[in-house]
């Protein structure tokens, strides 16, 4: 049966007390492809047909003999890799150089990299000339299974991550698992800490394909990625433009957020996640909501997966205050904190203590140390 991808759009006008209201919709449709190799093939095509691409810096670096004569002289521009080019200002330079180089409205804007590329370049599309098409080559683990995933774009602020953003689907996703091949072990790593989270939300056979890694097996691989795609868009559902603050996707990410932060981003952010998820565990099983059993299985998964559930070299005050602040972008009021009730179940809580992510840090840390 045919996928219709020709949705209506437009805004229906309707009566209310006191004047009209206008009922606006709003249709996007990313058609997702993955397979186990095809990166050179599906830029050199994606660049013949005349998109713009931005490329990450890191994967150029490793792909540059294969990918520089495909690129079209005017049309590509490489982004600096990581956090640090994830900025208002690059944003404006790209912008720019789009306008120099005399791109339209039909013209793809095509991110080739992580998961900074892709949010970035999600931005810029949907900023320039009011939006215009995008589309994503994810080329790590963490851009495949989460950032090229789900519609959410950004940049950075100093005062916080992500802090500048929009919601905007790419029209288009080309996961090709052979991008990972030139991928540090660490990137690769820090990656499970996504999965990890998904799993624990809504999915105990994830959770159990994770507690057996065979990362060097390229269908266990597929199966991972597969898997997160699908059960994060279905996990979106009718949230995905997140007007209810209560999101299970955010487990682990009220740590994580801060986490980076306040250490520049030494730790990557699926390493964060880990840590957020670890100290999220903690805090539910202490609460009485999670058992010692399965406390333990996921402390044992995220390091068996290589992750720490903990790091021993942060400002643990400025952790604190960080999160306690996070409540400002969740209403004021609270921090929509999510715990794990058991495998592939979650709750919400309004607070949580000062005391209760102390405790969580240091009962982690010792973990982590009698672990190592």
């Amino acid at each position: 049966m045919p996928i219709a991808t020709e949705a209506r759009e437009g805004i229906e006008i309707l009566p209310s007390d006191s004047g009209l209201t206008a009922l606006v919709t709003r249709r996007d449709v990313t058609h997702i492809k993955i397979s186990d190799s095809g990166l050179v093939q599906t830029v050199a095509a994606l660049a013949d047909r005349g998109d713009f691409l931005i490329l990450d810096g890191g994967l150029f670096t490793a792909w540059e003999d294969e990918l520089r004569p495909l690129l079209r002289a005017g049309r590509f521009r490489v982004a600096m890799p990581g956090e640090k080019g994830k900025s208002p200002d690059q944003v404006l330079n790209i912008i720019t150089a789009l306008h120099e180089a005399g791109i339209d409205r039909r013209t793809t804007l095509t991110a080739v990299g992580g998961g900074v590329v892709s949010d970035l370049t999600g931005l810029v599309a949907n900023l320039y000339f009011r939006g215009i098409r995008a589309a994503y080559v994810p080329t790590t683990l963490l851009a495949m299974i989460d950032a090229a995933i789900g519609g959410k774009t950004g940049v950075n602020h100093p005062r916080q991550k992500n802090l500048i953003g929009t919601f905007s689907h790419p029209a288009e996703v080309h996961i090709h698992l052979d991008a990972l091949t030139t991928l540090p072990r660490e990137a690769v790593v820090s990656a499970y800490g996504e999965a990890v989270k998904v799993a624990l939300v809504d999915d105990p056979d994830l959770f159990d394909l994770l507690a057996a890694p065979a990362p060097d097996n390229v269908a266990w691989l597929r199966a991972v990625v597969e898997t997160c795609v699908r059960r994060k868009l279905e996990l979106l559902g009718e949230n995905c433009f997140e007007r209810d603050l209560e999101r299970s996707l955010n487990l682990g990410h009220t740590v994580a957020h801060p986490l980076e932060d306040i250490t520049g981003f030494r730790i990557p952010h699926g390493t964060a996640v880990g840590i957020g998820i670890a100290v999220a565990s903690h805090i539910s099983h202490a609460r009485g909501l999670l058992s010692l059993t399965d406390f333990r299985q996921i402390l044992h998964v995220l390091q068996g997966l290589g992750l720490p559930v903990m790091d021993h070299d942060f400002d643990q005050a400025a952790l604190l205050e960080r999160v306690e602040n996070l409540a400002l972008q969740r209403g004021g009021k609270s921090l929509h904190y999510v715990l794990p009730a058991a495998i592939g179940k979650v709750t919400f809580t309004d607070t949580v203590s000062a005391n209760e992510l102390r405790q969580a840090i240091t009962d982690l840390r010792k973990h982590q140390e009698a672990s190592s």
